[in-house]
């Protein structure tokens, strides 16, 4: 009798309580692969009905039957392929099968970054990247309006490719993110949005998110303005060199444009 290390010879299914988001019910699974988890139901004879788990080469192991390979298989072709191999074997005359995966483990996405839920997710049936987001609470506040996927390339031998996505906004999200599908071992990463930093003399000091053709002015107004003491014309900016790595100060004008990673300090007027 071939070995059963694989499968769970009782009629129990996984209690939802037991699965991450990553782990959920399969639902439209076109195929399956490697970890993934099947229940498989023998219609007449409950007590045959038992839960399997793909293993790395692609097989499930069947009891009284043996390995079987699945991978890429639909669940409706496992069930149908276990079926000819019981028949075949003389085990039930005429067998009928129902396959269902219960966990999804072999065709996963990561993604990572600023978004609500970060994690893996599995993709069932065809998933686009804004279906893969929404899933996962949406982008935060200061994500970038960009996305990077990193996919494996066609052969092994092949170089990762790096895909920008835009993203658009909350309200309408970009027609690149809804038409983008997804492949098993996507990696998604939302960075943080380049800041800026404000403090002093002004109405709340802290970190603002980037925007196109800032200058001095718009970032203050970002930072609720000047208050009473500040004084604009004695207004700095501490700024990086990025060939030198050394950070240099210099007095600006409101009309002065500001970069990624400024330091805006607002001194307060001499009287």
């Amino acid at each position: 009798m071939p070995a059963l290390a694989q499968s769970t010879l009782h009629p129990g299914r996984l209690a939802p309580s037991t699965m991450s988001m990553s782990e959920v019910e399969g639902g439209a699974v076109a195929t399956v692969g490697p970890g993934d988890t099947l229940y498989m139901t023998v219609y007449g004879r409950p007590e045959l009905s038992v839960q399997v788990t793909v293993d790395v080469d692609g097989r499930i192991v069947v009891p009284f039957i043996g390995p079987i390979a699945v991978a890429t298989l639909s669940p409706t072709d496992v069930g149908q392929r276990i079926a000819e191999q019981m028949k075949t074997q003389g085990f039930l005359r005429d067998p009928q099968i129902a396959v269902e995966v219960v966990r999804v483990r072999s065709r996963m996405v990561s993604l990572l970054g600023e978004v609500t839920r970060p994690g893996r997710y599995p993709i069932e049936g065809q998933m686009t990247l804004l279906e893969l987001l929404a899933v996962a609470g949406g982008p935060k506040e200061l994500a970038e309006d960009h996305a990077m996927v990193l996919r494996r390339g066609a052969t092994p031998d092949a170089a990762q490719q790096r895909l920008q996505v835009a993203i658009g906004n909350r309200q309408l999200p970009s027609l690149q993110i809804q038409d983008m599908p997804l492949q098993a071992g996507d990696i998604v990463y939302l960075p943080q949005v380049a800041r800026f930093f404000v403090y002093g003399e002004v109405g709340k000091s802290g970190a603002y998110p980037m925007e196109a053709g800032l200058d001095v002015m718009r970032a203050l107004a970002l930072a609720g303005g000047l208050n009473a003491r500040a004084s604009d014309r004695r207004i700095d900016i501490s700024r990086k060199d990025t060939t030198t790595g050394e950070t240099r100060k210099m007095r600006v004008r409101l009309t002065d444009p500001v970069q990624p990673g400024d330091v805006i300090h607002v001194d307060e007027r001499i009287f």
